[in-house]
This record gives C-alpha cells, structure tokens and sequence, in this order.
C-alpha cells in the first residue's frame, strides 16, 4: 500500500504532501531526511538516490530537475518507475513555471491532491480503515501458512488488538506483529482501523 507522497524542490523543500497514513512523521522532517539522503548519496557513491528501506517500509525517490517526488510503500514492488515519474512530471506541468520563479508556499499546490488521488489506484491508497472481506474463523486459520497461525488465532480470541498487543502475547517484535497483522488484511482475513494513534485490527 502506498502511505505517502512529497514533492520537493531544491533545497529539499516540501511544497506538496499526500499522506494515506495519519502515523506518518511530519512531511517537513522526512523531506530533511529524504535530502541529507541524497546529497550524501551524490557525494559518497557518485549517483542519485533511488530508494531507502527503512523500519520495514520502503522510500522511493526520483529526480526530475525541477523537483524530486518521493513516494512511501509498505512494499518494494508497489510503486514503478512510471508511477513515480508521472506523479512528478504531472507536478511539473502545473505548477512548473512557479516554481522556477521560486514561490514554495501556495495553496494552489494543494489541488494537486484530487490529481494525486486520480493517478494513484485505489487499491494502492493506504486507507484508515479495511474491513475484512474473508473473516477469520477456525476453518480459515487451518489453511493459513503456519507463520500466521499464531496471531491469527490470537485476534480470533482477541477479537480486536493492537500491534504491541499481538507482540506481548506472542513474545515478538511490535514490528514483526505489524508485519503479520498487515499480511492477514492483504489477504482480506483480518480489518483495520484508526482510533486516535493506534491502529486496530479486527475480525
């Protein structure tokens, strides 16, 4: 699923942000982080940045002269090279003469959302909430490959829980937790939901 996109100009400036994922850090610190990235990329290996693995999520990054587009996936096969080129050179064509006169700043760059939102299919957008479409119950689990049988049977009980929940159950890391939990939604077995800054899942 895609979590996010930025545009950046020079400087490594965020003049545009789509967020899928209210958890997500702040656009303006990731776009700090994606640019000392880059430049150290230049620097030290002699080529551009093409994409970051980072906490179990991927950052892909493309270059297209007036701006640099960065888009976050969950996984390293969900975002083309053509995908990412025509979200920035879209970018480009609408506000490209804006910002070679230098202007950051302007709400206008905000309509680009709807263009965004039409570019990117719907079932690439990260959303807040799944429902599951094949329940979980006691027949599904027996046919689950036998990495998911643990956590599967666990939201069973649980009914709804959380990452950190599944981890302290089953003595594993919040992210491997995370990582099954998402396999299972994938698969249409289990929902998930937004309430406050936790993410639940359900069945």
């Amino acid at each position: 699923m895609i979590r996010a996109v930025y545009v950046l100009v020079s400087g490594g400036v965020c003049v545009f942000s789509r967020s899928y994922d209210p958890e997500l850090a702040d656009p303006y610190l990731l776009s700090s982080f994606v640019s000392a990235m880059s430049s150290f990329s230049k620097e030290a290996m002699g080529d551009d940045l093409r994409g970051i693995e980072s906490d179990g999520r991927f950052i892909f990054v493309a270059d297209h002269k007036q701006v640099t587009t960065v888009v976050i996936a969950d996984g390293p096969t969900e975002v083309t090279a053509n995908l990412i080129d025509y979200i920035g050179l879209n970018f480009i064509s609408r506000y490209g003469k804006d910002i070679q006169e230098g202007r950051q700043n302007l709400p206008i760059f905000d309509k680009f959302t709807e263009v965004l939102d039409k570019i990117i299919p719907k079932d690439l957008q990260y959303t807040d909430s799944v429902k599951p479409r094949l329940p979980l119950d006691a027949l599904a689990i027996v046919e689950l490959p036998k990495k998911l049988k643990d956590i599967a049977m666990l939201l069973v009980r649980e009914r709804q829980m959380t990452a950190q929940k599944g981890a302290r159950e089953l003595g594993i890391s919040v992210k491997s937790a995370s990582n099954l939990l998402e396999q299972l939604v994938v698969m249409g077995k289990a929902g998930r939901k937004i309430e406050g800054r936790s993410v639940i899942y359900f069945v």
